[in-house]
């Protein structure tokens, strides 16, 4: 071993060194600008093996050529690490091939993108640079013409030696879950934290390769069957039981106009803020007093954010693992929402001031079951705040449109998808007058105003609805679609003032909150709200809920079923696991970070894990594999054309 790393440090080999000390510079970087854990020992040794797995056709080149090749290689990856750190800045997650097809988004998100970037991101192209200026001083000594020109198999005798023990070594330290996350790459942060970036960009090149449209197949044919007719009978079992036990909820909306306002980037901790001018959100407080409020439920999405929190919401399945469902299984057949109350005669229609072809929503809103859906192009753009056409003018607008289709339509279900309170909330002259106090400036500071606003225009929408009479035999259902992009040291800001001192707690202070484990996770909770004109329904559930279970719980209140369904009537239910998408979950007592793979309690201590919790991390896989399975093979389709559908 001693030999082999002296002939790694040879002059023949410096070449070689460089490039694994540029591609390590920039490995240890990204972890400590995302993720932390900067020199975990199997990450750096699989990097290692990687970077020289790379080196290895250079090394047989001439030493001239062989110089550029690997400089050129170096500035390669700087730009993988840097665009992987901007992705990780805006979606908290890493960058895969499969998502390449979302890359058109980017032209209607101009002011997000100018926001993500910053100067951290020209480090990542230091150590590149000061490898090509040590190639440049090596040529200025002659070094191509001193060290000996070796162009045999034997020249990669060293590197490749070194490179299969440190291969060796991490495949020998992988645990059964770090296999199981490389094939479904549900966690993309916990693959780059315990393997590192080069080795999970080689598993997301080869799963591409190998399925690039779709779903790797995670279990194989006869247990998806036997999962699915288990599925199916429990969801029918549990409609039985349902009509026993909740009977003062079965279909107390049933026949009722649906009115589903998809919130964009509203959180539920915010709610709870009074500053100078008031409440935050006046009008949404009010909304939740009067209705039925969910108050710890959590959004379930992937990279595909507004569009996962779409698909879950009104399908009771999960978003894919490797993409977005909007984008890859659009061609696929789903029961949703819309698709069942269209067959209790309902008339269904989708409402955005967006471009249509934004998450492929021109296509996908009608494989979800939308008659109609009004985009831009069917608004007047008079008003423009943030990304697009003010909330205030959109609901204004969309109130006009649905009034007209209540003279043509007996029963409606308009979804409308709100816009203005979208990061990076810069419009702050726009947005009225709102004073944050000391959190004047910041990220979050700005968040808020943008969420005052947004409630004066929810209100105004809810005003005139009622004025139009559209609102006497009706519901609203609200829901957050996920959380807004803030700095955790805005949310430090926030919860470590000291009014008496105006100043800030720190972390050797009694007072101070720590911004972490599921106290991070419950700031992510957004509103589910169902309210109606006449009260029908005012009370607050606590039970932990995901936008999974919005189905089933709205569906049995609207004498709706869908037998697929992920997700619980949580008003049947007094325990609920909630799952995320990279595989952590939350209940009423614990929360399972997928990426720490760390169990917390809901004092935010780290738990030791128990075959209970080991269990409930089980339990997770198993769904998401099997909901991953239900939408990559198209089975609501083949089961449907098989006569083993169950008719709706």
């Amino acid at each position: 071993m001693k030999n082999l790393f002296k002939k790694l440090k040879s002059k023949q080999h410096l070449p070689l060194l460089l490039f694994v000390v540029s591609g390590l510079l920039n490995e240890f970087l990204l972890r400590g600008l995302t993720i932390g854990n900067i020199f975990y020992w199997k990450s750096t040794v699989a990097s290692i093996a990687i970077l020289i797995s790379l080196s290895l056709i250079p090394l047989l080149m001439d030493n001239r050529k062989r110089s550029k090749r690997l400089i050129v290689m170096s500035f390669l990856l700087a730009l993988l690490y840097a665009a992987n750190y901007l992705y990780h800045k805006h979606f908290d997650s890493f960058i895969s091939i499969s998502l390449i097809k979302q890359i058109k988004f980017l032209n209607d998100m101009d002011a997000s993108i100018s926001t993500i970037l910053d100067l951290r991101v020209l480090l990542f192209f230091i150590p590149p640079i000061l490898f090509a200026i040590s190639s440049k001083k090596l040529e200025n000594m002659d070094y191509s013409n001193t060290i000996k020109k070796e162009r045999t198999i034997k020249n990669l005798v060293g590197p490749v030696a070194i490179g299969a023990i440190c291969l060796v070594s991490v495949l020998t330290s992988l645990t059964s879950t770090d296999y199981s996350r490389l094939v479904k790459q549900w966690n993309r942060p916990y693959l780059v934290q315990n393997l590192g970036m080069l080795s999970y960009t080689l598993s997301d090149l080869v799963k591409t390769a190998v399925e690039p449209s779709t779903v790797i197949a995670e279990l194989d044919d006869k247990v998806v069957k036997e999962y699915v007719d288990e599925l199916i009978d429990e969801n029918i079992a549990s409609k039985k039981e349902n009509i026993e036990i909740t009977e003062n909820y079965k279909d107390i909306f049933k026949g009722r106009d649906v009115y589903i306002i998809h919130y964009e980037s509203a959180q539920t901790f915010a709610m709870e803020l009074e500053f100078k001018d008031g409440n935050v959100t006046p009008f949404l407080n009010k909304m939740a007093d009067e209705g039925l409020t969910f108050n710890n439920f959590y959004p379930q999405h992937s990279v595909g954010t507004s569009s996962d929190t779409e698909f879950t919401f009104n399908t009771s399945l999960y978003p894919i693992n490797n993409g977005t469902v909007f984008i890859s299984h659009f061609d696929r057949e789903y029961i949703s929402l819309q698709h069942l109350l269209k067959d209790e005669g309902y008339y269904s229609v989708s409402m955005h001031g967006n471009n249509g072809d934004f998450w492929n929503r021109n296509i996908m809103h009608q494989t979800l079951g939308y008659d109609h859906f009004f985009s831009k192009n069917e608004y007047i753009i008079d008003e423009e705040i943030g990304l697009g056409l003010s909330d205030m003018s959109f609901f204004n607008q969309s109130v006009d449109k649905l009034k007209k289709l209540k003279e043509d339509k007996e029963k409606v279900v308009a979804t409308l998808i709100t816009l203005t309170n979208h990061f990076p909330f810069d419009d702050v002259e726009k947005y009225g007058e709102f004073d944050v106090g000391h959190l004047e400036g910041t990220t979050l500071g700005n968040y808020l105003k943008s969420y005052h606003y947004a409630d004066k225009a929810l209100e105004s929408f809810v005003t005139r609805m009622d004025e139009e009479g559209l609102l006497d035999n009706a519901i609203i259902i609200l829901y957050g679609d996920h959380h807004a992009q803030i700095p955790m040291s805005d949310y430090e800001l926030l919860y470590n003032y000291n009014p008496l001192t105006k100043d800030y707690y720190t972390i050797e202070d009694e007072e101070y909150i720590s911004i972490d484990g599921i106290s991070s996770q419950k700031l992510r909770r957004t509103p589910f709200i169902i309210w109606s004109k006449d009260g029908a329904l005012d009370m607050e559930i606590d039970t932990s809920m995901g936008m999974v279970d919005a189905l089933p719980t709205i569906g049995n209140m609207l004498g709706i079923f869908n037998e697929y369904q992920l997700g619980n009537d949580i008003m049947n239910t007094n325990e609920n696991l909630v799952i995320f998408p990279d595989g952590s979950w939350i209940d009423d007592k614990n929360y399972f970070s997928a990426s720490l793979t760390s169990y917390y309690d809901y004092f935010n201590n780290i738990v030791p894990e128990d075959y209970s919790l080991l269990n409930k991390t089980k339990m997770a896989e198993e769904k998401l594999a099997l909901s991953n399975e239900i939408i990559s093979e198209d089975l609501i389709k083949s089961r449907r054309e098989h006569k083993t559908y169950f008719p709706r």
